[in-house]
């Protein structure tokens, strides 16, 4: 083998060596995420392979995983601690473009509310599209008509649905479609249900969690469920609350 003929291979050899280390596989990943949140005892388990999204209730925060890694996260508002958004372990079953709303018994009590469907639109409060869960539970991922929020560090203020920053974004995610193909239908006439795989989906409670930078950040314990209990609750589950009523409309 001659001098150059050894040069190439020897840099072919090293160029594949760095790549290999540069860029792990998704599995690796994982396991690099799962280890921190062993290592700083947080309870979440992340799943290696698939889709998951946890809602973090104490961050408002929302954080979509796939193949065990973060891929979008976005702030999102979650219930009040009087209308609390409900720990459940639960999953996707469809997207609704351009839903209609009506407002809970609850609400057109408080005065904050009017008793009608509220037609879809920009000015609609589940905004131009909304992730549905499990069929009975009328708890969503949605859109927002008060996208101003969004801005405020405190962001315990819905009446127990969980608003998304980045809704589109998250659509694009639950049905694996492009970002300009989601932005269309939400802007379009027609409102229908798009059908999702069954993504598991955790509205969790975790007051300490791994942050963009790999940080853990301790959260506010806004409903003060820690404080009441004594105990860590983030593997909770409770009775499901209902922030809409649920039209029917497709």
């Amino acid at each position: 083998m001659t001098q150059e003929r050894f040069s190439t291979v020897l840099s072919r050899i090293l160029l594949a060596l760095l790549f290999a280390v540069a860029v792990p596989t998704g599995l690796a990943l994982a396991a690099s995420f799962q280890q921190q949140l062993d290592r700083a005892g947080i309870g979440y388990r992340v799943p290696a392979e698939g889709k998951a999204i946890l809602v973090n209730i104490p961050a408002f925060e929302l954080i979509a995983f796939e193949n065990g890694r973060p891929v979008l996260r976005s702030r999102v508002i979650v219930g009040t601690p009087w209308n609390r958004t409900p720990r459940v372990k639960t999953y996707v079953s469809a997207v609704r473009f351009r839903p209609t709303w009506r407002p809970t018994p609850s609400m057109i009590a408080s005065g904050e509310y009017r008793d009608r469907v509220w037609p879809p639109g920009e000015r609609n409060p589940l905004g131009l599209a909304a992730v549905r869960l499990q069929p009975g539970l009328l708890v969503y991922l949605h859109d927002t008509n008060r996208r101003e929020l969004f801005q405020e560090n405190h962001r315990a203020l819905s009446h127990g649905c969980i608003r998304v920053e980045r809704w589109s974004e998250l659509v694009s995610f639950v049905l694996d479609m492009d970002l300009d193909e989601v932005l269309r239908l939400a802007h379009g006439r027609r409102t229908f249900d798009a059908p999702a795989p069954p993504i598991q989906v955790e509205l969790g409670y975790y007051t300490r969690f791994i942050d963009e930078a790999g940080r853990v950040v301790a959260y506010p314990d806004v409903y003060r469920l820690e404080r009441n209990s004594g105990t860590d609750l983030s593997g909770g589950q409770e009775t499901t609350r209902v922030c809409a009523l649920d039209t029917g409309d497709r």
